[in-house]
């Protein structure tokens, strides 16, 4: 008998990418709790919207998306012979997962989790609302999805090194999230609609829910050999959204100034604005909170950075680290510069007065910022294969997606990733003069300091 869960019955809603979207008692009951309303005031892209117009969509309808293709994905492993073996509670758990597995989000989605040690990563501010003792989501869990709460953080929050998460617990974490998941899937091909690039037209959604398959041995996801194209459109995707629209040069400018903007705030000794009351704003309330704390505190490069951010006057491209001056002692240093906020902006600000002093001008700290891309970001290949009767000659199956007798795209893409898709760069105000000194001294600076 199917899971009831995986019935399409209940409340019918309306989604521009999967169509009607059904969601029975205890689906609806956890979508109308008040964590989760929230998430239609958390923005899938960030500050996405100042150059594409149309991304406006929210983490509310990106969760909903994942949910519904979670279940089409259940649907096929669990009626054909791909040797995934499920309890009704096992399906109750993942279905509880992935409509949380956003609930964590700060405002702005991923920009904050940047600003350690303020705030921890959306996954384990998961954990915290989902197993929290008089939390609405863990009654609903409960109550009317009989789970226990912990699984379903553990699918969310997995540590794969910890011994705490039950064998089950990570092998539901692994459908979530892989180089092949529902997540990955929905955000991409959501995302490129709502920013009107054609990017994600290109892969074949049908051929790719219909190829999926399990791997037993690894217990993950795999495909049908039938569906490399589509994975292969699907990975190609992800390259072009990272270098056409999440990490466009005016994104990242926006994002940079953001976080600036929030950290000299938070690392004033007189300010009252508390990282943990960031956990349960929308967007807009923290904007509000943030001017409120910049005009009391009189902080004016923080309110030049978010007024930037606002009214899209943003910071110049003054430099780019090209991929030929990336020495290892130099990515040392930008990786170091990523885990440590706090350093990156006394660099920042020792770049303003080096430049200052170099114009003859008084710079404040804030003219000059510096943008360093997640270094975990590339595009995932790392998915089996199964043959049937056309596998590859004297070949055993399964394959590896990133074998050469399947496709040659590993090999391609990771290097221009890389070089082309994760730049990194050196922004500064609106200034002829300063982006001048900043192209020409700036990089020779960092460089030196390395």
């Amino acid at each position: 008998m199917e899971p009831m869960l995986l019935v399409d019955d209940g409340k019918a809603i309306r989604d521009p990418v999967w169509g009607y979207i059904h969601t029975p008692p205890p689906v609806l009951s956890l979508i109308d709790t008040a964590e989760f309303q929230r998430l239609r005031g958390i923005t899938q892209l960030g500050h996405v919207h100042l150059v594409y117009p149309g991304a406006r969509h929210s983490r509310f309808e990106h969760s909903l998306g994942v949910y519904h293709l979670a279940k089409q994905f259940l649907h096929r492993l669990l009626r054909s012979d791909s040797g995934l073996h499920l309890t009704d509670e096992d399906v109750r758990v993942f279905i509880a997962a992935t409509l949380l597995h956003d609930i964590g989000h700060y405002p702005f989605s991923h920009t904050l989790e940047e600003l350690r040690p303020f705030f921890v990563s959306h996954e384990t501010r998961a954990r915290e609302i989902i197993e929290h003792s008089s939390g609405a989501i863990r009654a609903v869990l409960e109550n009317e999805f009989r789970v226990d709460p912990a699984r379903v953080a553990n699918v969310i929050d997995c540590n794969p090194a910890a011994p705490t998460p039950l064998d089950r617990d990570a092998l539901l974490a692994g459908i979530l999230s892989g180089t092949l998941d529902p997540d990955k899937i929905d955000y991409l091909l959501r995302d490129a609609m709502f920013c009107g690039v054609p990017f994600g037209e290109s892969v074949n959604r049908d051929r790719l829910i219909a190829s999926i398959t399990f791997d037993a041995e690894n217990q993950r996801l795999a495909i049908s050999s039938k569906g490399v194209s589509a994975v292969e459109a699907l990975v190609f995707t992800n390259y072009l959204m990272y270098r056409n629209v999440y990490w466009h040069h005016a994104v990242r400018a926006a994002t940079a100034m953001l976080k600036r903007a929030v950290q000299d705030i938070l690392l004033h000794p007189e300010c009252r604005l508390q990282p943990s009351r960031f956990h349960g704003l929308t967007e807009g309330e923290l904007l509000m909170l943030l001017q409120q704390e910049q005009q009391r505190l009189d902080l004016h490069g923080s309110s030049c950075l978010l007024a930037g951010t606002m009214q899209r006057r943003l910071h110049k491209v003054g430099a780019v680290i090209h991929p030929e001056e990336r020495s290892e002692t130099l990515m040392r240093l930008l990786s170091e510069l990523y885990t440590d906020p706090r350093r990156r902006r006394t660099l920042e600000i020792e770049l303003c007065r080096m430049v200052g002093r170099r114009l003859g001008r008084k710079l404040h700290g804030h003219e000059i910022l510096i943008d360093i891309p997640a270094f975990s970001k590339s595009p995932e290949v790392d998915l089996r294969v199964f043959y049937g009767t056309d596998i590859p000659e004297h070949r055993s199956n399964p394959l590896s997606l990133d074998d050469p007798a399947v496709s040659h795209l590993r090999d391609s893409l990771l290097l221009n990733f890389e070089d082309q898709a994760k730049v990194f760069r050196i922004y500064c105000i609106d200034d002829a003069d300063i982006r001048s000194t900043v192209r020409a001294h700036a990089k020779q600076y960092l460089i030196a300091g390395a």
